[in-house]
């Protein structure tokens, strides 16, 4: 067993990226203590409040032809199916910024957040670097570029703290946390490119027109079925920040995103490291033997060790260890995450697995489930933040969307085996 282990690329590859998230996430740690005492719930409420809105509109950066990278057989075909997605998101992120110049009105005063107008500018970088970023994750997880990804990793977690802790040291509003993020988001992305470029020949000179063309047909399934479910799941994981906004206010937004933050490090730690290897491994399988239940056991039960040890810790020491790390003002983080724990490790646990969806072809069925998911989750806030009070509110979130995910396990697992489908 030990000399398998030793010899399991799988397992080495997830190594080399958990270490680099795990320093990342170190970093990043170590530096919340100081932003927290920087900045106050407001402009932390502020600031999800646009990352929530960049993650929504964001799913329309590639429409959803991201994945074809990854599941192209030969890598001319990838190339093409590279600079598909890198023409969609150059065009998208121009309609944002003219939505903006002709529409600005309208959307500040949807929003109803007077601080965010300035920032909403910055739309179009925002989506624009996050969507090549992830084009070149994508190219770089096909051929196993894992070092890089683990360079790049640590390098963006270490400069969007630096950015902002030294300007809220100057100037301690929300500019900070704007300047940190949005340089975070574009440096990276560079980096990823000008690493790639020099390794592999990915110019449009050796990309045809026809041919993305035909990864465009021939991949129609994903802006088709795929976009409108990854629409869907954006806006439902996102659901409480705009309706807390609009119910309560940015402080209880900040106080949300403190605590699916520090919640979600073992989604970042491990479960990002293991999503990205699982990917790889369960496609190659499926295709040279019709079934990919073995990786897919192995890293279920990967997942569930995993989440056990953050389970019980926030459940019995959530409020005090908040308190302690972050101070008196976010202790109520605390609460909020003691009442959001189990939904968040079954996402740590069901997410990676629930990519067989998109091996086994079923796009259109997970467009249905993300359908039922967002009527599920909102009514149940809804009724809880009308009927009852911010917590209970909360809590049938969390408890409907726990449902949810218990039942693409369900799918995810039947997925697995050509068989069974």
């Amino acid at each position: 067993m030990l000399r398998r282990l030793k010899t399991s690329e799988f397992l080495a590859n997830v190594s080399k990226l958990i270490t680099g998230t795990a320093i990342a996430q170190f970093i990043s740690i170590g530096s919340a203590p100081f932003l927290y005492r920087i900045y106050h719930k407001e402009h932390y409420g502020t600031l999800g409040l646009y990352m929530a809105i960049t993650g929504v509109i964001g799913v329309f950066s590639t429409l959803q032809y991201l994945q074809t990278i990854l599941l192209e057989k030969d890598d001319e075909s990838a190339i093409n199916a590279m600079w598909l997605n890198r023409f969609i998101n150059i065009g998208f992120a121009f309609l944002i910024l003219l939505l903006l110049i002709f529409f600005n009105t309208f959307f500040v005063h949807w929003i109803n957040n007077p601080v965010i107008n300035l920032w909403l500018w910055f739309l179009p970088v925002s989506v624009f670097f996050a969507g090549q970023n992830e084009i070149f994750r994508m190219w770089a997880n096909r051929k196993k570029e894992y070092n890089l990804l683990t360079y790049n990793a640590i390098f963006m977690a270490l400069l969007t703290p630096c950015i902002s802790i030294s300007w809220g040291l100057v100037i301690p509003n929300e500019t900070g946390l704007f300047c940190g993020l949005i340089v975070g988001q574009c440096l990276p992305a560079l980096i990823l490119f000008l690493g790639l470029r020099n390794k592999y020949q990915f110019g449009l000179s050796i990309v045809s027109t026809e041919k993305i063309k035909h990864v465009a047909f021939h991949n129609k399934q994903f802006p088709l079925f795929s976009l409108p479910s990854e629409f869907i799941n954006r806006i439902t994981n996102q659901l409480p920040v705009f309706m807390l906004n609009s119910f309560i206010g940015p402080a209880s937004v900040g106080l949300y995103n403190l605590s699916m933050r520090i919640l979600g490090l073992p989604i970042q730690f491990v479960g990002v490291a293991i999503s990205t290897v699982f990917q790889k491994k369960a496609i190659e399988d499926f295709n040279n033997t019709g079934s990919c239940r073995g990786i897919f056991i192995k890293t279920f039960k990967s997942l569930v060790l995993i989440s056990i040890a953050p389970t019980f810790v926030v459940l019995f020491f959530g409020p005090d260890l908040f308190q302690f790390i972050f101070g008196e003002n976010w202790r109520e983080a605390g609460v909020f995450a003691q009442i959001l724990i189990v939904m968040v490790m079954l996402k740590l646990i069901v997410s990676p697995l629930s990519y067989t969806f998109f091996i086994a072809g079923k796009i259109k069925l997970d467009f249905f489930f993300h359908l039922g998911i967002l009527g599920i989750t909102t009514s149940s806030l809804y009724l809880g933040l009308s009927f009852f009070n911010l917590k209970m509110g909360l809590l049938f979130f969390g408890l409907s969307y726990s449902f949810c995910y218990l039942t693409y396990l369900f799918f995810s697992y039947k997925f697995s085996n050509i068989g069974s489908i």
